[in-house]
């Protein structure tokens, strides 16, 4: 059995749900390892009370090694942009409460929301879904 480095471990406990399972899967492929020996390397043996369930979940994610997203909008130059894509009357008056050009945080596609503050942002192209306070 490989030892899968350190950064991909970080990688892997800062991912949840179906993009850990992928990244697992790719992971084990890379490295030749069984998912057991992928999740014994993801959950260590705690020292301690020696207290484990079997209920228990397979893996909790540190809080610390969670990434933080911005709080704050990466503001752009919205006349850079043409948001013009959907001829409707509910686009179009959607369009005229854009006063704002943002990037998506998680795939960096241009966005625009109204001024409004706190705003959640659900990007159309990844569909991360953000709050921006400032």
């Amino acid at each position: 059995m490989s030892g899968v480095p350190q950064h991909e471990i970080t990688a892997l406990r800062a991912l949840t749900g179906y993009e850990q399972m992928l990244e697992m899967d790719r992971v084990m492929k890379q490295y030749g390892l069984t998912e057991t020996e992928l999740l014994e390397q993801l959950n260590p043996p705690r020292q301690g009370n020696g207290n484990t369930s079997a209920d228990a979940p397979a893996f909790i994610p540190d809080s610390k090694e969670a990434p933080k997203l911005p709080s704050t909008a990466n503001l752009l130059d919205k006349s850079n942009f043409h948001f013009e894509y959907d001829p409707s009357a509910e686009a179009a008056q959607r369009r005229s409460a854009v006063t704002q050009a943002i990037l998506c945080p998680g795939c960096g596609v241009a966005l625009g929301i109204p001024d409004i503050r706190p705003i959640k942002v659900t990007c159309p192209e990844c569909l991360m879904e953000s709050v921006f306070d400032a």
